[in-house]
């Protein structure tokens, strides 16, 4: 594993910042088209189109509050290793890849490695509370050996 726990850290920030920005980005978008719409042809059209963009505004709007969330969230995290058993902000090695426990966002690749960040409400997350290094957990018909812990 060539990255280190900071780099995935501080990656997952810029994530969550990027994602920010592209929401914050198309929400302007949106707000542009509902202007020139504004300018165009009255009627049916109109009012179709300009529905269209206001259930866009409705949705842009809840991803960007569950990106708000989701950086309060992880921000929140104490991401400080030495610790003996996997706690919320652990990096944990096992067997069947490398899980970050923090919030939910799925698979993230840093420098050719890839890191799944769950949170410790998830199945696995739930599982792997409390254990210590070389610990053996099973979900579903899989087993995992804790082979490193950050």
């Amino acid at each position: 594993m060539k990255s280190s726990k900071r780099e995935l850290v501080i990656f997952c920030k810029e994530e969550l910042s990027r994602r920010e920005s592209e929401i914050i980005d198309q929400l302007a978008a949106l707000k542009a088209d509902v202007m020139s719409e504004t300018k165009s042809s009255a009627g049916d059209k109109h009012e179709t189109s300009r529905a269209m963009i206001n259930l866009e505004q409705e949705k842009l709007g809840r991803q960007y509050q569950e990106v708000i969330s989701l950086k309060e969230q992880f921000d929140k995290i104490n991401f400080c290793n030495g610790h003996n058993t996997i706690q919320k902000g652990s990096l944990v090695i096992t067997d069947k890849g490398i899980f970050l426990l923090s919030i939910a966002l799925g698979k993230i690749t840093v420098e050719d490695n890839d890191f799944i960040l769950i949170s410790n409400t998830s199945p696995i997350g739930n599982l792997l509370i409390g254990k210590q290094l070389g610990d053996v957990i099973h979900l579903n018909s899989n087993t995992f050996v804790i082979i490193g812990l950050q």
